[in-house]
């Protein structure tokens, strides 16, 4: 992907030349247009510019490197790996494609603060159980410099504020178009999803491990189960024996979505009773136990309401993010001395359908705002402001004004059937949105497709 393009800058010398040493100079400097311009020359002694992006060029190193990345990719997932001529000419389109979209946030100014990507980097290793440095080690096994991956983090987050800013935040949907989308859909709507609140326990296994010490591994790991059978509490066991980062927490993984646990995991407790203990699984990482506290689900969907005000402020090419901040933060502090929140947000919110009601969100639920919002918001007490909080929307500040619970079976259909229709229309609209910014750039192919 490429992340930091390169640019092409010349540089003119103005200094007095004999008549001799001119006439070299443009034999050097015809040679060189030659070089650069003749797609067939060694690719070991130049690195070949293949297209033109506006002010920026990709070359065919920087092609190559995406071909080869894309290729480990594949194999690792054990998919089928296009013919070569193919992949280049898709992911040469698809680099374009992504230079165009980086060009856009820089011209807008959309920054992207390194506390935000090392949170979605640290985020991402928790969803895999693994500490930050396995993280790294497991990304550079892949063939891919952990920097570079997170700069790639960066950019999709980027990315996604501008899709949002640009397409998603301009998408409106209808009470018909819901209306109309559980008509069509009435029989296959999801019921409740069930969550599952596990605990595990790890037994890691190198990926280079030969039969012996996977042997060793593997005994421990049922030696582990025959102690927990015996008596030993599960989450002493794990803080004793597991090689998993939430070890010390006893293995617990808390609620999550069946869909967001590995499948091993949900499989192997699809049986049992809480407060059960699975059998060995065996995973890539090593061997698991894994342990049902809870599970919930089902038509009844009684849901924790919050009812929260807030004030947004989007950055813009005059306001970066340092200087939005700032000024959340001398709004906090206002009213942390007395000013209503309901009046600062009237002053100051650049959410134009809740600044009139003084930033007042009414009663949301679980889903319907972005996830660091929601966590913010359920960890405030009544009455307490936040601090500032980055979402893909904007900065924001958070006021929760009261809680309660409601069975929202119907309003949950409802707002899934929402989303669906959303999601669709941001996915069309999109689309229709990377071919306008495509057609507008100035886009030059100096290799022919059948030379890459």
């Amino acid at each position: 992907m490429v992340t930091s393009p390169k640019r092409v800058e010349f540089v003119q010398l103005a200094l007095p030349l004999r008549t001799d040493k001119l006439k070299l100079l443009v034999v050097i400097v015809l040679f060189l247009l030659v070089a650069v311009s003749d797609p067939g020359m060694s690719s070991d002694s130049i690195d070949r510019v293949v297209a033109v992006v506006n002010q920026d060029i990709i070359t065919e190193s920087e092609l190559r490197q995406e071909v080869a990345q894309t290729q480990r990719e594949l194999r690792a997932k054990g998919q089928a790996i296009p013919p070569l001529a193919d992949l280049k000419v898709n992911l040469l389109e698809s680099m374009i494609v992504h230079l165009i979209q980086i060009q856009r946030i820089e011209f807008l100014n959309i920054k992207v603060a390194d506390e935000m990507v090392m949170a979605v980097v640290n985020d991402i290793a928790r969803n895999n159980q693994l500490s930050l440095t396995q993280l790294q080690v497991e990304i550079e096994r892949s063939g891919l410099g952990f920097e570079e991956y997170v700069e790639d983090i960066r950019d999709q987050i980027a990315i996604r504020r501008l899709v949002n800013q640009e397409v998603a935040r301009k998408i409106t949907v209808t009470d018909q178009e819901i209306d109309e989308f559980l008509i069509q859909n009435r029989d296959t709507l999801p019921k409740r999803p069930t969550e599952l609140d596990l605990a595990h326990i790890l037994i890691a296994v190198p990926a280079d491990a030969i039969e012996e010490d996977i042997a060793i591994r593997e005994n421990r790991i049922r030696r582990i189960q025959d102690e927990i059978s015996d008596g030993l509490a599960f989450s002493d066991a794990a803080m004793l024996y597991s090689d998993s980062p939430d070890g010390p927490e006893g293995g617990r993984l808390g609620w999550r979505l069946n869909a967001d646990l590995p499948a091993l995991f949900v499989t192997a407790v699809s049986e049992l009773e809480v407060g059960m203990v699975s059998s060995v699984i065996r995973s890539p990482r090593g061997f698991h136990i894994v342990q049902l506290l809870n599970r919930r689900g089902g038509e009844e969907n009684l849901v924790e309401q919050s009812r929260v005000r807030h004030i947004l402020l989007v950055p813009n090419v005059v306001s970066g993010e340092t200087q939005i901040r700032q000024r959340l933060e001398r709004i906090r502090q206002r009213i942390l001395a007395g000013a209503p929140f309901s009046e600062m947000a009237k002053l100051h919110s650049q959410d134009q359908q809740s600044r009139a009601r003084g930033g007042d969100l009414g009663w949301l639920s679980p889903g319907d705002r972005d996830g660091e919002f929601e966590k913010v918001a359920s960890e405030l007490a009544v009455g307490e402001i936040s601090t500032v909080v980055q979402t893909g929307a904007g900065f924001h500040l958070l006021q929760l004004d009261a809680r309660r619970t409601r069975n929202m079976s119907a309003r949950i259909k409802r707002s899934h059937a929402r989303q669906q229709v959303r999601t669709r229309k941001v996915n069309e609209k999109y689309e229709e949105w990377l071919g306008e910014i495509r057609d507008i750039a100035y886009i030059e192919y100096r290799v022919a497709q059948d030379d890459l």
